[in-house]
């Protein structure tokens, strides 16, 4: 809460005055004759001085109670008792918030620990409430029909003070994890005018009437607005000033709580606002949650890829070693080896050249999820003429016939997109049936994305393993047969798909064949995106 250099006697001496300050402030709402008060931010003051500063610090907080309530009772023995059972209500307190909500992350950084610290708070609040009930009753300052009412009032306003001020002095005292941008500081002033507004609105009583009581959570959206786009710390900033605003109304008679009596509206007031801090730390901690999960699988992701992309250039050299062999002792010991010995060797030919077509496409995927994309204006013919001239021996081979209706232009990386259209073309070839194959090509604007489609006369696709063919490893032709292929092709054309705003999937008509279906964006950004 101060700089750890600050001489023992100055932190004591600064507890003790501020702690006065808040304690006077607050007596203005207690009930008479002036003890009990249902708004009590120094229990808050206190507990994180305390909590934050080391248990130490009591002596800060039993003089500043004490000299507090002298100035309203002008007794020396009810004050020092008083002032006795508000530190040792801090002390219970600071002791448990140290055991209990101990996390280098932070102490609101997971809903449990929310929970456990309004967990102390109702637990500690109790201590100073007994013990200053009981002294005011025993001295007669306190009727014995209103000790009950007095209690209840203690207790809830130093519990509720505990909830509201502690969180926001501890949430202040650690760095937040917003980045202040210009964009972000004018969400932030849109935020805090917009919230001002309703909250005034609600317990003003303007256009609804002076008792709104069930429009008092219509500023609930704002916390929530404040706890997932800021963090803890902006979201019990922004239940505070919901306070204020509901405590000057209900200070005044207006609001949803004004019905009840000066103080039971008072310390409902205070629930409420404790009930919005509650909630706007639960969901501040649940993003902190979510957010440290998502970036702990990126850079697993990361890490995932850049072994996989090590691996695969390094398994490269080995393999390429084999095949050279193999092919070297088939040309000159082929008389020693015999037919037997060469079908051994064309075995493992056949199993290197089958691993390096892998390793070529898993360094394809892993490439395309990680190159930045060069996104520029793109004639879709090109690209897929392109495509053509590299299957062009497959197409020759299989007697295969392409036809093209006219394509558009569209804005993206163009080498990546070629090997869209390179793999579908390659799998409408590659698993054919027994006439030759047949494949048209053609696009169509559908709203504000361009929807292309590969439509061949193949062997189709079982309805089954419809949703898999577009995962990595996922071969389409039968079990066991060797067609060639590593499984990766569909996987890549979905990343690069995805990586430029769009979808793809897959229709398999009762009339036989395959139809692959992507979209890309009709218009999309004028730079490129990592």
């Amino acid at each position: 809460m101060w700089p750890q250099s600050t001489p023992y006697p100055i932190q004591l001496a600064v507890l003790a005055a501020v702690y006065f300050v808040l304690a006077k402030a607050s007596l203005f709402f207690a009930i008479p004759p002036g003890y009990a008060s249902a708004i009590w931010p120094a229990a808050g003051l206190a507990l994180a001085a305390l909590w934050m500063g080391g248990l130490r610090l009591w002596p800060g907080v039993f003089i500043g109670a004490a000299a507090g309530y002298y100035a309203v009772e002008g007794s020396l023995a009810t004050a020092l008792a008083i002032g006795l059972g508000d530190a040792l209500e801090a002390l219970a307190g600071g002791w448990l918030a140290r055991r209990f909500l101990a996390d280098r992350r932070g102490p609101f950084s997971q809903p449990r620990y929310v929970m456990r610290f309004f967990g102390v708070a109702l637990a500690a609040s109790p201590i100073a409430a007994t013990l200053g009930v009981a002294q005011l009753a025993s001295t007669g300052n306190v009727a014995p029909g209103t000790v009950l009412a007095n209690w209840l009032t203690w207790w809830l306003g130093d519990a509720t003070g505990m909830m509201i001020f502690t969180a926001l002095i501890v949430a202040w005292s650690r760095p937040g994890r917003v980045t202040w941008t210009p964009a972000k500081i004018a969400e932030g002033l849109a935020l805090l005018v917009a919230l001002v507004l309703c909250a005034t609105e609600v317990f003003t009583g303007r256009t609804f009437g002076p008792h709104s009581e069930s429009l008092g959570f219509v500023v609930l959206p704002f916390i929530i607005w404040a706890a997932i786009r800021f963090g803890g710390r902006e979201a019990v900033t922004m239940c505070v000033v919901v306070g204020i605003v509901a405590l000057a109304a209900t200070a005044n008679g207006t609001g949803p709580f004004a019905p009840y009596g000066l103080y039971a509206s008072l310390l409902l007031q205070q629930a409420f606002v404790a009930t919005l801090v509650a909630i706007g730390l639960v969901l501040a901690g649940l993003m902190r949650q979510l957010n440290r999960l998502a970036e702990t699988k990126r850079r697993a992701h990361a890490e995932m890829e850049h072994m996989i992309h090590l691996a695969a250039h390094d398994l490269q050299e080995p393999i390429r070693t084999v095949i050279n062999f193999s092919d070297l002792l088939s040309r000159r010991y082929a008389d020693q080896l015999g037919a037997e010995g060469l079908e051994y060797l064309r075995f493992i030919t056949g199993g290197a050249t089958q691993s390096r077509l892998l390793i070529g496409e898993l360094l394809e995927l892993l490439e395309a999820g990680r190159r930045r994309l060069v996104l520029e204006k793109t004639g879709a013919e090109d690209v897929l003429d392109a495509a053509l001239q590299s299957l062009k021996g497959a197409v020759e081979e299989s007697g295969a016939t392409v036809s093209v209706s006219a394509l558009p232009q569209v804005r993206a990386d163009r080498r990546l997109l070629q090997s869209v259209f390179q793999n579908l073309l390659g799998n409408a070839i590659r698993y054919r049936s027994q006439a030759a194959p047949r494949v048209k090509v053609s696009a169509e604007l559908q709203g504000k994305a361009w929807v292309f489609s590969v439509r061949d006369n193949g062997i189709g696709i079982d309805p089954r393993f419809q949703a898999e063919i577009f995962d990595a490893f996922r071969r389409l032709g039968p079990r066991g047969a060797d067609d060639g292929g590593a499984g990766l092709g569909l996987a890549l054309c979905k990343k690069v798909i995805e990586r430029h705003g769009g979808r793809i999937w897959l229709e398999s008509p009762p009339s036989g064949g395959s139809i692959f279906h992507f979209s890309l964006p009709a218009e999309a950004p004028e730079h490129g995106t990592g």
